[in-house]
């Protein structure tokens, strides 16, 4: 029944939406790689690949690249992460019309974990720099994650999970709200190795006027000294 229900999301998220050629950056969709590699149980370091589209597969609108250092405290449920990532951007200015834009961007994040009855949760607190195609930019991002197990309690391994995030973000400036991103999704656990999630994600941004939203696919490959 879990594996129908997640096969219908990612087709939903495919096909859902014929309104993108009236309205093309109204409904996107997000196709994610994280390769991450363990030193120790201490020590990651992370690649992140992302390719996101107006259509599904073809008329891209971000190419993203990026990598990370993470260390994990071992007495604490707290991780701190540096990285710094390269965005191409296309933007539509009109139906017809796109402009390109770059940036280059530095940030770093702690985030903390813990239980919320049986889910496992997240807060994540991140400052960016961002060289932008218009200047420089200092953005703040808070996130509050929910990993909710799925399946017989009496289940050893439960490989099924659902996912419920929310992330506001905000920039130095007069009008200071950027957007907020509501998730939602399932995640399938393959091995320690290999996981793959789908989400749907709704953005709020444009001064809290305008609505995106994303039909999103992560495969997460973690290899090296995991233990």
């Amino acid at each position: 029944m879990k594996v129908r229900l997640f096969l219908f999301f990612i087709l939903s998220g495919l096909f859902l939406s014929k309104e993108s050629a009236a309205q093309p950056d109204n409904y996107n969709y997000w196709l994610q790689y994280s390769g991450s590699y363990w030193f120790s149980p201490r020590w990651v370091a992370t690649a992140n690949l992302q390719y996101r589209t107006y259509n599904p597969i073809k008329n891209p609108r971000v190419i993203f690249t990026g990598a990370e250092a993470t260390y994990n405290f071992k007495e604490a449920p707290v991780s701190l992460t540096a990285g710094y990532a390269h965005l191409f951007n296309r933007n539509y200015v009109t139906a017809e019309k796109t402009e390109f834009a770059h940036e280059n961007r530095l940030y770093q994040s702690i985030a903390i974990r813990g239980n919320l009855w049986k889910a496992g949760i997240t807060h994540r607190y991140q400052v960016e720099e961002r060289w932008l195609t218009q200047g420089y930019q200092t953005r703040f991002r808070y996130l509050v994650a929910l990993r909710i197990p799925l399946g017989p309690k009496e289940q050893e391994v439960r490989p099924w999970y659902g996912i419920l995030r929310n992330e506001v973000r905000v920039i130095i400036r007069d009008q200071p709200f950027d957007s907020n991103r509501v998730f939602g999704g399932l995640g399938y656990t393959f091995s320690k190795h290999f996981t793959l999630e789908g989400m749907w994600m709704s953005q709020l941004h444009g001064g809290g006027t305008k609505h995106q939203h994303f039909a999103m696919f992560t495969l997460k490959h973690d290899f090296g000294q995991m233990e």
